[in-house]
């Protein structure tokens, strides 16, 4: 993705921060449902609307393409525009001590699965060949250690 489009994703994000609080990556993706019984973790659609559990309900029931921003605090999401750019309305944030990366697939397309806290809560994202380095710096930031080549 374009430094541009990152730029964008962090001036639309900067009303809502906190004091002191500094966006680390932001990268268009594709949200999906984080399904995964190796991870012993399952999203379900009727989870309870309270807490994180409903972060993860509210992200999923919104159109599949997104825009996500790590900062040092939390996973803020936000609509995608039309031409695949941040858009200006916040879907849902996480705070950062509850997401854990529980999958890096990085490749020809980019997939990272998330977990929010322990409520079986959490989203898999999948990224464009186009977007893999922005994808990369987000897995990283989340203490993603790529392996040997």
């Amino acid at each position: 993705m374009r430094e541009k489009l990152q730029t964008k994703a962090f001036e639309i994000v900067g009303p809502v921060l906190q004091p002191g609080e500094q966006p680390v990556a932001a990268v268009r993706t594709s949200v999906g449902k984080f399904s995964s019984s190796r991870a012993g973790t399952v999203l379900k659609k009727g989870l309870v609307m309270e807490g994180v559990g409903g972060v993860g309900a509210a992200v999923l029931m919104a159109r599949k393409e997104q825009f996500v921003v790590l900062t040092d605090r939390r996973l803020i999401f936000l609509q995608q525009t039309m031409l695949g750019g941040p858009g200006k309305k916040v879907l849902g944030e996480v705070p950062r001590h509850q997401v854990s990366l529980v999958e890096a697939q990085i490749g020809l397309f980019t997939l990272l699965r998330l977990a929010f806290g322990n409520q079986g809560d959490g989203v898999a994202l999948t990224f464009p060949r186009q977007d893999k380095r922005n994808a990369e710096a987000l897995a990283a930031a989340l203490g993603h250690r790529p392996g040997p080549a």
